[in-house]
């Protein structure tokens, strides 16, 4: 949403060095860059850039590479890969790796159903963990260029036109537009700016457009909650199915170990 900052794009590039030798067999890929004989390909680099990324993310991406590598290599140069320290933290990420790709085996490809039942019995069981720790807006929004588009979507508002159908059709934000301009529900902490917007306005009535650094709004305020009240269903569902399938997932780890225990030689050595 207009309001929201946006934090610097990161491209997890710490662990992402692709390499491939000169004189490789196979199909030759266009190479984007390189450092020595390590070579940055076209699908390597694109595998790394988020959807719709621009020409300066995607240069960006690249010289992240290049300075990777070259820290690579000095490390390298250095000897610093023979540190005994390094070697067992290195091993101790290969071990997670093929712990992870075990249980991804094992795990990922079968479908975990959560019934509406089980959803119902943690929501009624948790209700703690659901209460708002502060007041809370449920809002929607409409954004213009102009004050004069803001004033005639506020006139065909106000003749009876749908909130919904009008930010479909009209609002510049293109992150809350197809969904009718919904803006969740949110906090003070979450957005101070949209929040004051949002303080002295009457429920479900559009608001005069509001001016802000990114054009003119039109508001309308759906709901407001209490501090200390509890979220309803609807709000945390996606949390508690998230829960209920890591759950059934650990459930299932937990037997798969149980069984590997019985298949293999182990103990716990006497303290």
């Amino acid at each position: 949403m207009p309001w929201k900052k946006w934090s610097d794009m990161r491209f997890g590039l710490v662990l992402c060095f692709t390499l491939t030798a000169c004189g490789a067999s196979g199909p030759q890929e266009e190479v984007v860059a390189h450092v020595g004989d390590a070579h940055l390909e076209a699908s390597a680099l694109e595998a790394l850039l988020p959807y719709g990324a621009s020409e300066e993310d995607r240069q960006r991406a690249i010289t992240d590479w290049i300075g990777r590598e070259l820290l690579y290599r000095e490390a390298i140069d250095r000897g610093l890969h023979e540190s005994l320290r390094l070697q067992q933290q290195l091993e101790r990420t290969r071990r997670n790796l093929l712990v992870a790709a075990l249980l991804d085996d094992e795990l990922g490809n079968g479908e975990v159903d959560v019934t509406e039942t089980e959803i119902q019995r943690y929501y009624d069981g948790n209700a703690e963990l659901f209460r708002r720790e502060a007041p809370e807006v449920q809002a929607r929004h409409i954004l213009l260029s102009s004050q004069r588009q803001a004033n005639a979507r506020r006139n065909d508002l106000r003749r009876g036109a749908d909130f919904g159908d009008v930010a479909r059709s009209h609002s510049e934000d293109v992150d809350t537009r197809d969904s009718g301009g919904e803006l969740g529900v949110f906090s003070r902490a979450d957005d101070a700016a949209l929040w004051s917007a949002c303080q002295d306005l009457e429920l479900n009535t559009a608001s005069q457009p509001i001016r802000t650094e990114y054009g003119y709004h039109l508001i309308e305020v759906q709901a407001r909650y209490e501090a200390s009240s509890v979220r309803p269903l609807e709000q945390v569902r996606g949390q508690i199915v998230e829960k209920l399938v890591w759950q059934k997932h650990r459930q299932r780890m937990d037997q798969l170990v149980k069984t590997l225990k019985n298949r293999e030689d182990w103990g716990i050595n006497a303290q």
